[in-house]
Protein backbone atom coordinates (compact mmCIF):
# COMPACT_ATOMS: atom_id res chain seq x y z
CA UNK A 1 0.00 0.00 0.00
CA UNK A 2 2.96 2.30 0.85
CA UNK A 3 4.27 1.82 -2.36
CA UNK A 4 1.02 2.72 -4.33
CA UNK A 5 1.04 5.93 -2.01
CA UNK A 6 4.41 7.09 -3.49
CA UNK A 7 3.28 6.29 -7.54
CA UNK A 8 0.30 8.55 -6.66
CA UNK A 9 2.16 11.32 -4.87
CA UNK A 10 4.45 11.15 -7.61
CA UNK A 11 2.17 11.25 -10.59
CA UNK A 12 0.27 14.02 -8.85
CA UNK A 13 3.90 16.38 -8.37
CA UNK A 14 4.74 15.27 -11.70
CA UNK A 15 1.60 16.35 -13.39
CA UNK A 16 1.96 19.78 -11.38
CA UNK A 17 5.06 20.01 -12.84
CA UNK A 18 4.38 18.97 -16.39
CA UNK A 19 0.72 20.36 -16.93
CA UNK A 20 2.17 24.39 -17.15
CA UNK A 21 4.80 23.14 -19.56
CA UNK A 22 1.82 20.79 -22.09
CA UNK A 23 -0.22 23.89 -21.69
CA UNK A 24 2.71 26.55 -22.92
CA UNK A 25 2.44 23.49 -25.80
CA UNK A 26 6.35 22.56 -24.81
CA UNK A 27 7.80 19.51 -26.37
CA UNK A 28 6.19 16.49 -25.44
CA UNK A 29 9.57 14.76 -24.66
CA UNK A 30 10.32 17.44 -22.02
CA UNK A 31 6.89 17.50 -20.60
CA UNK A 32 7.16 13.54 -20.08
CA UNK A 33 10.81 14.00 -18.93
CA UNK A 34 9.79 16.68 -16.05
CA UNK A 35 6.75 13.93 -15.44
CA UNK A 36 9.24 11.25 -14.43
CA UNK A 37 11.92 13.62 -12.89
CA UNK A 38 9.07 14.19 -10.27
CA UNK A 39 7.82 10.55 -9.79
CA UNK A 40 11.37 9.40 -9.12
CA UNK A 41 12.33 12.05 -7.08
CA UNK A 42 9.00 11.42 -4.85
CA UNK A 43 10.24 7.58 -4.63
CA UNK A 44 13.77 8.89 -3.38
CA UNK A 45 12.35 11.34 -0.62
CA UNK A 46 10.13 9.12 0.29
CA UNK A 47 12.89 6.41 1.39
CA UNK A 48 15.41 8.85 2.09
CA UNK A 49 17.13 10.81 5.42
CA UNK A 50 19.91 12.64 5.15
CA UNK A 51 21.33 11.98 8.75
CA UNK A 52 24.88 13.17 7.70
CA UNK A 53 23.88 16.23 6.59
CA UNK A 54 21.96 16.63 10.01
CA UNK A 55 18.96 18.68 8.23
CA UNK A 56 15.61 18.92 9.07
CA UNK A 57 13.05 16.59 7.47
CA UNK A 58 11.39 18.99 5.64
CA UNK A 59 14.34 20.33 4.44
CA UNK A 60 15.29 16.44 2.44
CA UNK A 61 12.39 17.30 -0.23
CA UNK A 62 14.05 19.98 -1.54
CA UNK A 63 18.08 19.33 -0.92
CA UNK A 64 17.27 15.96 -2.91
CA UNK A 65 14.76 17.93 -5.34
CA UNK A 66 17.21 20.41 -6.38
CA UNK A 67 20.48 17.64 -6.48
CA UNK A 68 18.06 15.85 -9.22
CA UNK A 69 17.75 18.94 -10.79
CA UNK A 70 21.22 19.97 -11.37
CA UNK A 71 22.32 17.34 -14.68
CA UNK A 72 18.68 18.76 -16.33
CA UNK A 73 19.72 22.57 -15.76
CA UNK A 74 23.13 22.13 -17.20
CA UNK A 75 21.39 20.56 -20.54
CA UNK A 76 18.53 23.58 -20.34
CA UNK A 77 21.29 26.12 -19.67
CA UNK A 78 22.96 25.47 -23.34
CA UNK A 79 19.32 26.39 -24.90
CA UNK A 80 17.84 28.40 -22.59
CA UNK A 81 19.24 30.60 -19.55
CA UNK A 82 16.21 32.07 -18.32
CA UNK A 83 14.36 28.82 -17.48
CA UNK A 84 17.01 27.98 -14.84
CA UNK A 85 15.90 29.86 -12.15
CA UNK A 86 12.57 28.33 -12.64
CA UNK A 87 13.40 24.68 -12.95
CA UNK A 88 15.50 25.27 -9.98
CA UNK A 89 12.84 27.35 -7.89
CA UNK A 90 10.31 24.63 -8.77
CA UNK A 91 12.66 21.77 -7.62
CA UNK A 92 13.26 23.66 -4.41
CA UNK A 93 9.14 23.90 -3.83
CA UNK A 94 8.07 20.73 -5.33
CA UNK A 95 10.70 19.16 -3.24
CA UNK A 96 9.63 20.36 0.03
CA UNK A 97 5.53 20.18 -0.88
CA UNK A 98 6.89 16.27 -1.36
CA UNK A 99 8.29 16.58 2.09
CA UNK A 100 5.56 17.69 3.55
CA UNK A 101 3.11 15.15 2.15
CA UNK A 102 5.41 12.61 3.30
CA UNK A 103 5.56 14.32 6.94
CA UNK A 104 1.97 13.99 7.47
CA UNK A 105 1.32 10.50 5.60
CA UNK A 106 4.14 8.47 7.44
CA UNK A 107 1.40 8.03 10.77
CA UNK A 108 -0.99 6.45 7.89
CA UNK A 109 1.80 3.37 7.43
CA UNK A 110 3.00 3.09 10.97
Amino acid sequence: MEILFTIFVGFVIGAIDALPMLLKKMDKASCLSAFVQYVIVTFIVFNTTLPQLGINEFLVGPVVSFLMALPVVVLIAKEERKAVPIVLVNAVVLGLLISVVRHFSVSLFV
